[in-house]
């Protein structure tokens, strides 16, 4: 009798055991996924952040009436124009590449990452964009790259 009972002991012990770790695998589950969820939601701030710093910065230097159009039409822009062209240009890529970037990990669709870049990617008919691009585009990820460069490509061969 008591062989009976140490081996029902044993199997509900291990039966224990199993049910224990079937238990923190769920919670290992939850957890990562709640993890998962708080990077997302740190990402999607981050976004709302930039977006709300081109704001700030484009709103200043509409004031001041320079925007990018006017700043490629001089034939002759001085130092000064040329670099507030460059620091346009920068946050411009920036934005698409975080645009890029939120999209790559599901934060947004394909149509509002279209939509965030539309002011750089309608830029890029301009050749100084395109000019900045190429001295640039080495600080960014290949992906994106890939893709402001199709867009180059797809404007190119429209263009023409």
């Amino acid at each position: 009798m008591s062989t009976k009972i140490s081996t029902s002991i044993e199997i509900v012990s291990a039966i224990a055991v199993v049910v224990s770790l079937v238990f923190v695998g769920f919670e290992i589950r939850n957890s990562s996924e709640q993890v998962e969820q708080n990077t997302q939601a740190l990402q999607i701030s981050a976004y709302q952040d930039l977006i709300g710093r081109i704001v700030e910065i484009n709103t200043l230097h509409i004031e001041e009436g320079h925007h990018i159009e006017s700043l490629v039409a001089l034939e002759a822009p001085t130092e000064e124009q040329t670099q507030i062209l460059t620091n346009y240009l920068w946050i411009l890529f920036r934005h698409g590449d975080m645009a890029y970037f939120q999209f790559q990990k599901g934060a947004i669709s394909e149509r509002r990452m279209r939509s965030a870049m539309a002011p750089l990617v309608l830029r890029l008919e301009f050749p100084q964009v395109r000019e900045h691009w190429q001295k640039t585009k080495a600080v960014f990820v290949p992906e994106y790259q890939v893709f402001i460069d199709g867009q180059i490509k797809t404007l190119s061969s429209s263009g023409s």
